[in-house]
């Protein structure tokens, strides 16, 4: 068996949510591990800045498990249904489930978590059929360029409820042997990679003068072009962290800070 993994050149994507909410616009949906287990929970939950939150404004139907029974009740206080407090690697036992099949299936951030993450994925498999439904995976990365700058410091940077770090090729091979194929990969970055942003296209056709016809002309168009040049000098000052992570994403975009795998439940376990 050969140890050396050759690394897929594979999309660059800014965060994971956008990816993920991209594949559940207009689906079923089952969001497993729903509560933001952390201390700023409550923060983000007021904010609306939630994936799950996020998913329900997109998704058809949207069903929530988590182990977590206090953000459980907390997420069915702001207005959220169908929700079910259990662990998920025993998620193919719960009753009012069993006989639903979903488009998407999201394990966002939660099989790192896991004392058993091949258990979960084989619950997960009585939601799917080959054809029908995708899974969607979300894993912080061992090898992202933030991990190697602590490590310098002789520091391990890592989430204090992590069981697993997951690579490209143990998260694949996880998968892969769990009875999924894989359909696509993405890495996601919380570093700014893009080199030109829509403000400088914006800028460019002219964007941020107001057109509000109650207003004089000129304060309005003082006004915009202020806001324009504010975002003109974040993104300048950003220009070199910019360049530096465009560079090395295209050496390896492994080093960025994390990987969506989408799978579909493989035709001979269908």
């Amino acid at each position: 068996m050969d140890p050396y993994i050759r690394l897929p050149k594979v999309p660059v994507v800014q965060g994971r949510k956008g990816t993920v909410l991209s594949l559940c616009k207009g689906k079923r949906v089952l969001h497993l591990g729903c509560v933001d287990a952390g201390p700023f929970f409550r923060e983000r939950l007021e904010k609306g800045e939630l994936l799950h939150q996020n998913i329900a404004a997109v998704a058809q139907e949207l069903w929530g498990v988590d182990i977590d029974s206090a953000g459980v009740s907390l997420l069915r206080d702001h207005g959220f249904s169908n929700l079910v407090t259990a662990d998920a690697c025993d998620v193919d036992r719960i009753e009012v489930l069993r006989s639903r099949r979903f488009d998407v299936i999201v394990a966002a951030e939660i099989i790192e978590h896991l004392p058993n993450p091949g258990l979960f994925l084989s619950a997960v498999k009585h939601f799917m059929t080959a054809e029908d439904t995708q899974l969607i995976i979300t894993v912080p990365n061992a090898f992202r360029m933030v991990s190697w700058l602590w490590l310098l410091r002789g520091v391990e940077f890592v989430h204090p409820d992590h069981s697993y770090w997951f690579s490209y090729a143990t998260a694949t091979h996880l998968v892969q042997k769990s009875g999924f194929r894989i359909q696509q990969i993405y890495v996601y970055s919380f570093q700014p990679s893009e080199l030109f942003v829509p403000v400088m296209r914006r800028l460019r056709r002219g964007g941020g003068h107001s057109t509000d016809p109650r207003g004089p002309e000129m304060p309005s168009r003082r006004n915009g072009s202020m806001t324009s040049l504010h975002k003109a000098l974040r993104y300048l000052r950003s220009f070199p962290k910019r360049a530096f992570f465009s560079a090395l994403y295209r050496i390896n975009p492994f080093f960025a800070d994390g990987i969506v795998i989408v799978a579909r439940r493989a035709e001979e376990n269908a």
